[in-house]
């Protein structure tokens, strides 16, 4: 929505999306990782595989791009690939013998 103050364009804040908009966009985004994970892609947003997420899944990019605000397209791909390459992390350390601690570690405070 655009206001106008005097000769001064003035742009309104966006609108967060309602309830129905968010799970209609993580319905897109559940669909778009679960191409990617069936076609072995692991970052989406790495320019090396944008061809082959365009070959492969570029439909469910589409609707996933369409249907989500762009910030929560790009936060929602980070996360994914920082979440594969921590859950791979933690794989490597347990089949080493890693165990994990037996009490939790709090952040510190200074």
């Amino acid at each position: 929505m655009v206001f106008y103050s005097g000769s001064k364009k003035v742009e309104a804040a966006p609108v967060a999306p309602d309830k129905a908009e968010r799970v209609k966009c993580w319905e897109k985004r559940d669909m778009f990782f679960q191409c990617l994970d069936a076609n072995k892609i692991d970052n989406s947003l790495d320019s090396k595989e944008l061809s082959k997420v365009n070959e492969k899944c570029g439909s469910a990019k589409k609707e996933f791009e369409r249907d989500c605000v762009s910030s929560w397209v790009k936060y929602f791909q980070e996360k994914r690939f920082n979440d594969l390459v921590r859950q791979r992390y933690i794989q490597k350390l347990e089949s080493e013998g890693a165990q994990p601690l037996p009490f939790k570690i709090e952040g510190i405070k200074k």
